[in-house]
Parts: C-alpha cells; structure tokens; sequence
C-alpha cells in the first residue's frame, strides 16, 4: 500500500496516479479504505480525487457518505463535485436516494444540484418520481 501510495503524490502521470488508485481499491488491505478516504479528501489533483471518491462509493460502506458529502462541500474543482454526486448516486437507493433529494432541493452549487436530478433521474427510484412531481407542481 506504501509503495502504490508513492504512485498517488503528483509526481507520476494521471493514468499511473489513476490506476495506482484503482489498485489501492482492489488491495485487500485493511488500510485500503483509510487511503482512499484520504485521497478523495486531499488528491493531488482532479483525477485522482475523482476516481478515489468513485472507489470510496464502492468500498467504504458507512464512511463513504460522509465523505463524498464532505466533498461536495468543500472541494473546490467543478469536476470533482461532479464526480461526488455521481460517487453518491452509487451507493445503495436507501441511502442516495434521500441524500440526492436534499441536494437538489438545498445545495447552493446549481451544477451540483442538475447533476443531483440527474442521477435521480437513473434511480428509478419511486421517491424520485415523487420528488420530480413536486418540483413541477411548484412551478
């Protein structure tokens, strides 16, 4: 995990940083999760963020809303909250769908909030549905 760590710092190519990313998901160590928590958090750049908070989705169970959250919130890059709303749209129904809905009714972010209808839109989700029927009332 150290070594594919090294991989990740901004010195190696975006497509090495990326696949060091992927290999740290795939890694059966305990540390896995710790690590990319940490890269979604504080990557070098972009692309490293974004594919960290993708495998944080897949892999970090009860951490992993809080952190896409926290990314969606505090990151800074367009793209990476982007990649967070989708992060988010992965985990299970039971817990993205609600957490889409107050995005797209409360986020101040108008590109977080299109992405957040977006994926609810993919949900086939009834509360989406209903969510949408309200949004049309409303206007």
């Amino acid at each position: 995990m150290d070594w594919l760590g090294t991989f990740t710092r901004g010195e190696a190519s975006r497509t090495v940083a990326s696949n060091a990313v992927v290999a740290m998901a795939l890694h059966g160590d305990a540390s896995a999760v710790d690590r990319l928590v940490a890269l979604a958090k504080d990557g070098p750049d972009r692309q490293t963020r974004s594919t960290a908070l993708f495998w944080v989705s897949q892999r970090a169970g009860e951490r992993a809303a809080a952190t896409i959250t926290e990314s969606i919130e505090r990151d800074p890059d367009a793209q990476v909250k982007r990649q967070a709303v989708f992060a988010l749209s992965q985990l299970p129904h039971d817990e993205s769908v609600p957490r889409l809905i107050d995005l797209a009714k409360n986020n101040r972010n108008p590109e977080v909030r299109k992405q957040a209808m977006f994926w609810l839109g993919q949900s086939q989700d009834p509360r989406a549905l209903t969510f949408f029927e309200e949004v049309l009332r409303a206007r």
